[in-house]
């Protein structure tokens, strides 16, 4: 049976020696692109989805209160 001597780490995705997994330690950039990466799908229809809440009226209120409030704050 064939064994591969690299295999991914699960947090970040980089391929690291057996050996040496366990004192692999990831880097805190890669770790969030593999996790953005993986999120994908998730991250692309929330967007499409705040794109129709603020294309709606209560959207659009929504919008203009916080912009209201920034404005007051500012």
């Amino acid at each position: 049976m064939y064994v591969p001597c690299h295999m991914p780490v699960g947090d970040c995705g980089e391929s690291v020696e057996r050996s040496g997994a366990l004192s692999h330690s990831c880097e805190p950039q890669r770790r969030l692109a593999y996790q953005m990466l993986a999120r994908h799908h998730e991250i692309a229809s929330f967007e499409a989805e705040l794109r129709v809440f603020l294309a709606s009226k209560k959207g659009q209120f929504e919008a203009w209160l916080a912009a209201r409030d920034v404005r007051r704050t500012a």
